[in-house]
This record gives structure tokens, C-alpha cells and sequence, in this order.
């Protein structure tokens, strides 16, 4: 992470650089007076130019540095709402499960555990048939073709009952939303499920 003074100090130091620079190069390249006559030059439109060149310079790395500043914040106080809805998820009452277009597993909270019996390291990136019954796994990779197809389906935005299977083997009665997102062009699916 910058300092405080990072790119402002940096700002400084190029400035105070250039303006070295260039008593060099008068000295130098264009054999104009000695290094310090160079460097201390009593012309004002010398030294109005140096200092508005260096003034610019000065005022560009404060600029970027505040503007780094702020963007620092920005993704500490995302980071943390993140951390927060995560931590509201969890806890949630109702199981919390959300899968990609492809079916994989991304999203799983403790209520989830508890209903489907898979704790979540070893049902991340798994496929959401795990939790289906074998005899709808079928019908499930339809209804998602669909979705892929025609960005409809009959079990969106509204409470349905279905079977869900254990890892145990099981079956048992859920009512369950499902929500599609899109976001950046990809599909993730959100649900929230309880027993019935």
C-alpha cells in the first residue's frame, strides 16, 4: 500500500529532478553559463516555466494519489459489505444455494448443510444434481437448456415444491425461489430453499 505522501512526494522529487535536469542540459549540451547560473537562472520566463512545469508535476502526483486514496477505500468498504452480505447469507434461516450456467455449486450456506447434509467444502463445484433426485435430473438439464435458449422458465421468481435428495439418499419435500443474474454476460442462478 502507498504512503501517505507517495505519488505527491514522487511529484517533488520529479519536479525538483527536471528542473536539475535541465540546468544540465543548458550547461552541458548547450555550454549556456556554469551548472548553478544554469540552475538558479534569473530570467522570469525561465523560471515562470520551470515552475509551472513543476507545478503541474506536483499537482498531477498529489492528484493520482488522492485519486489511489480513494479508490483504496472504495474496495475496502466493498470488501467489507461483501464480507457482511456474506455473513446475512449464512446465517440465513432457509438454505442458500447458487450454481453457474453449467450447473457447478458456487454458493452454499450453513442452513444449506444442514438440510442437504453435504458440508460445504465438499459440495463447492459440484453439480446441482447432486441435490436433485435421479428420476427429475432430466427434467432439471432441460428446463436449464430452455433457459439458456429462450431466458424464460416456469421455475423462476416464484415459490415451488419439489423433491430434493440427501446425501444420505433420501428424498425430502422443499419449496424453493430460484433467480437468475446476469452479469457480464454469464448466468448465475440464486436459491433459497426450506423443507416443507
Amino acid at each position: 500500500m502507498l504512503q501517505r505522501a507517495g505519488l505527491g512526494g514522487l511529484g517533488v522529487l520529479v519536479a525538483v529532478l527536471f528542473w536539475i535536469t535541465e540546468a544540465l542540459l543548458h550547461t552541458f549540451v548547450f555550454g549556456d553559463n556554469t551548472f548553478f547560473n544554469n540552475l538558479f537562472r534569473s530570467d522570469p520566463n525561465e523560471i515562470w516555466m520551470r515552475l509551472l512545469i513543476s507545478a503541474v508535476v506536483i499537482g498531477f502526483g498529489f492528484y493520482a494519489q488522492r485519486a489511489i486514496e480513494q479508490q483504496q477505500r472504495m474496495q475496502e468498504q466493498i470488501s467489507k459489505k461483501s464480507e457482511r452480505l456474506h455473513d446475512v447469507i449464512d446465517c440465513s434461516y432457509d438454505a442458500y444455494i447458487s450454481m453457474d450456467a453449467s450447473g457447478q455449486i458456487n454458493g452454499w450456506n450453513r442452513s444449506a448443510e444442514v438440510l442437504f447434509g453435504w458440508p460445504r467444502h465438499k459440495i463447492i463445484g459440484k453439480q446441482i444434481t447432486q441435490i436433485i433426485p435421479e428420476r427429475m435430473r432430466e427434467a432439471h438439464l432441460k428446463g436449464m437448456s430452455h433457459y439458456q435458449q429462450q431466458n424464460i422458465g416456469p421455475w423462476l421468481y416464484k415459490p415451488m415444491r419439489t423433491q430434493a435428495l440427501h446425501r444420505d439418499g433420501f428424498e425430502f419435500p422443499v419449496e424453493m425461489v430460484v433467480t437468475p443474474f446476469k452479469s457480464d454476460g454469464a448466468v448465475e442462478f440464486f436459491a433459497f430453499i426450506r423443507e416443507v
